[in-house]
């Protein structure tokens, strides 16, 4: 457990002209799919050309994150991590992860029922990055994620859901996984890009003392299937949205699963460091935020103190800007770049950064504080 301290609200701040020698922000992406060469997955386009297309939107790291489900053999892993740490493409860090199914709970549903049409089940995937191996489908949670972290490795918890293609009801929440996982997937561009939804409501139950008590980071994740992945999944499900009243989002780019971010502060440029970042909770999701920077006191730490003092900037002024208190908003900021909030606690308490600004939107990690 990380406990306040200079040199860490030091690396908890970011400054706009950050020097190379200090911490800095990279964007990083953990979740996306390409077509199967090594590796069998269920994207539409090479690693390569995925890679590429990550570091054309700005992004520093960029994981291949394949399905454990198509793969069965170990040696294949290994192959396609080779592959693709050839790639020569200036200025991105290229990981290769797994996709992994884990082992059905109690609460399992391979079908649900939608309108009246039967549709697929409950997706318990986790994204696990930095693994030295490949683990087979159905591997127990707390068991895939002690693997990684075996071998410095991080475990996420994508889609956090419940409901149809996303976690079946109270798996990952169990007291066994909740302190096993690293992240939980808040925005997943696919998710958001398609049909509007979001997981900001789960990370605020997870990470409150008075419910999940989780001391997990805040990620996002593309889960991007190819170029044409949300067009097709708009077209597929334009019908059921409309007869439930909603409506499909405008793109806010041309593959806007890819504007789904995660921000790690960072020791250094390496894969290694954002990595650690994210075990240590420094990341900031966004989705359609590309040009915000942001400053963030006592980011991801556990505070042992009774005086509560959060400061929150960001590069230019947001609509909104909201802290929330064990998950419920207590103050929010309009037309702000740069707020503050004092008070004194009484007991455990996690506070959460938010805002809005027209289609984007942001979630830091929770700050704990534990007088």
């Amino acid at each position: 457990m990380r406990a306040a301290g200079p040199l860490l609200l030091f690396t908890s701040l970011f400054s706009f002209g950050t020097a190379s020698a200090e911490p800095r922000w990279l964007r990083a992406n953990f979740h996306a799919h390409a077509t199967g060469e090594q590796l069998n997955d269920d994207g539409a386009e090479r690693s390569e050309a995925l890679h590429r297309a990550l570091g054309a939107h700005g992004f520093d790291y960029s994981m291949h994150s394949a399905h454990s489900t198509m793969n069965s053999d170990g040696k294949a892993f290994s192959a396609q991590r080779e592959q693709e740490r050839r790639y020569a493409i200036p200025g991105l860090l290229v990981g290769v992860g797994e996709e992994l199914t884990v082992a059905d709970g109690p609460n399992y549903q391979a079908k649900f029922e939608l309108l009246g049409r039967r549709v697929p089940g409950n997706y318990n995937h986790v994204t696990l990055a930095g693994l030295d191996v490949f683990l087979p489908t159905h591997t127990p949670l707390a068991v895939a994620c002690a693997r990684a972290h075996a071998s410095g490795g991080i475990c996420l918890v994508n889609h956090p859901g419940p409901g149809p293609m996303m976690w079946e009801a109270g798996l990952w929440e169990s007291p066994e996984n909740r302190g096993v996982i690293d992240g939980i997937e808040v925005y997943n561009g696919q998710a958001i890009a398609s049909v509007g939804i979001d997981f900001a409501s789960r990370y605020l139950e997870a990470t409150a003392c008075g419910a999940l008590g989780m001391h997990v980071a805040a990620v996002s994740g593309t889960d991007t299937h190819g170029p044409a992945s949300v067009a097709r999944a708009r077209g597929h499900l334009r019908g059921a949205l409309t007869k439930l009243g909603l409506l499909v989002p405008p793109a806010a780019s041309n593959r806007p699963e890819l504007d789904a971010v995660t921000w790690v502060l960072a020791e250094a440029p390496t894969e290694r460091s954002v990595l650690e970042g994210v075990k240590e909770r420094r990341t900031i999701a966004t989705y359609a935020l590309p040009d915000v920077r942001f400053e963030c006191a006592h980011l991801g730490e556990v505070v042992k103190a009774r005086a509560a003092s959060l400061h929150l900037a960001t590069s230019r002024p947001l609509a909104e800007i909201t802290l929330y208190r064990e998950g419920q908003p207590i103050k929010t900021w309009h037309d702000a770049r740069d707020v503050t909030w004092t008070e004194t606690i009484t007991g455990p308490t996690a506070f959460v950064w938010t805002g809005h600004d027209t289609s984007g939107r942001f979630m830091s990690s929770a700050i704990w504080y534990e007088p």
